[in-house]
C-alpha cells in the first residue's frame, strides 16, 4: 500500500514548491492526485476520492 498525496493548487505548474513536493512524493512511490486537474468544475466526486483513500 502506498500513500496518497492530494495536491490542491490552482496554478501548480507555476508553483515551484508544490511541484517539488509532488515530484518528491511521486519519486518516493506515493500516488499524487491533482484535484484541480481531476475536477476543473469543482464538482469533486467525494465517493470516488474516499474510495481511493480506503485502498
Amino acid at each position: 500500500m502506498s500513500p496518497t498525496v492530494l495536491v490542491f493548487h490552482p496554478h501548480r505548474q507555476a508553483s515551484r514548491v508544490n511541484a517539488a513536493l509532488a515530484a518528491s512524493a511521486e519519486a518516493a512511490g506515493a500516488q499524487v492526485r491533482y484535484l484541480y486537474d481531476l475536477y476543473p468544475d469543482f464538482q469533486i466526486d467525494v465517493a470516488a476520492e474516499q474510495a481511493v483513500l480506503e485502498v
